[in-house]
């Protein structure tokens, strides 16, 4: 799949945009902080303005972050406390999520994710465009139903994606996903439909992740400091 880059009107268009942000906003700050100022508060701007200018700087950038995102934007909520963004590289070779998920270095599998996932029947994926997912935290413990109460109407997640996110820790190395003992939850979507949570975690004693497939509430909760992974995007 081709991604199309950006435009010169485009860059143009935004970068008036920008221009036109910071006229509005610097009047804006004059008009109701500044100028409202004592001479000792006035001179404590001017002593951090370096300070001043990086806050600046990173609004703006989260800002573009946000506004430019394909994906809903996720925010904290009762349950779920975004903490982590990572990128799924754009797919550029065959992977074949039958062959993928299969016990083996490195890698065990349940014994019933593949019939339930019907992995034989999804078709191989030869491309895909980069993909943001968020990780929030759990912050107490919960069924799937109140999880995904609380996540975007379109926060399943793809097989050729959560392999992406193991392949970029192997051996456990440091990323999104947790290797400390607790779980990292996806929700995909299964054979006639059905939707699963897919637990992955990290094996320190066997050196290897664990992907299953649960349905959903039927084990009862999952516990707090556990992690909720879907596509989307996130100011942290």
């Amino acid at each position: 799949m081709t991604i199309e880059s950006i435009t010169s009107g485009q860059e143009k268009q935004i970068a008036r945009f920008l221009e036109d942000a910071a006229i509005s906003a610097t009047k804006l700050g004059l008009a109701q902080v500044v100028l409202r100022l004592d001479k000792d508060s006035a001179q404590c701007i001017i002593t951090r303005g370096d300070e001043l200018k990086v806050a600046i700087e990173q609004a703006t950038i989260n800002a573009l972050k946000q506004l430019s995102s394909r994906y809903l934007v996720l925010e904290e909520t009762k349950l779920l406390k975004p903490v982590a963004i990572a990128t799924v590289p754009a797919r550029t070779k065959f992977f074949n999520a039958e062959m993928f998920y299969q016990t083996g270095p490195g890698l065990y599998v349940w014994g019933t994710f593949e019939d339930r996932l019907d992995l034989r029947a999804r078709q191989i994926v030869s491309s895909a465009p980069e993909r943001s997912y968020v990780a929030s935290l759990l912050k107490a413990n919960a069924y799937d139903r109140d999880i995904r109460k609380e996540l975007p109407e379109n926060h399943l997640s793809r097989l050729e994606d959560i392999a992406a996110l193991i392949e970029a820790q192997p051996d456990g190395k440091s990323g999104i996903l947790f290797t400390n003992g607790y779980t990292n939850i996806f929700y995909v979507e299964g054979k006639d439909g059905e939707v699963f949570a897919v637990p992955v975690y990290w094996l320190s004693d066997g050196r290897t992740w664990s992907v299953g497939d649960w349905e959903l509430d039927a084990g009862g909760d999952w516990r707090a400091g556990s992690l909720v992974l879907c596509p989307g995007n996130a100011v942290l």
